[in-house]
């Protein structure tokens, strides 16, 4: 199976564009999660919970949308 390690660890805060409310969110990283893609590899998100448009969700967030800071 090959998997580039991931970016992120559980306690991190990443950062994300979100396209429902045109805005940067951010939120601690709960879980790092590996999901099967195909037959070689796994990609890998982040759950987090956030508020999002004034209720609170839990998101996941895959490795290539978390940003380290807000852009």
């Amino acid at each position: 199976m090959i998997t580039l390690p991931p970016k992120y660890k559980v306690g991190d805060i990443i950062y994300w564009y979100c396209s429902e409310d045109d805005c940067v969110h951010h939120a601690v990283v709960q879980y790092v999660n590996f999901a099967k893609v195909g037959e070689h590899y796994l990609e890998v998100n982040y759950e987090v919970e956030t508020i999002c448009k004034g209720e609170k969700r839990t998101l996941f967030i895959d490795d290539y949308d978390a940003m380290e800071c807000e852009y």
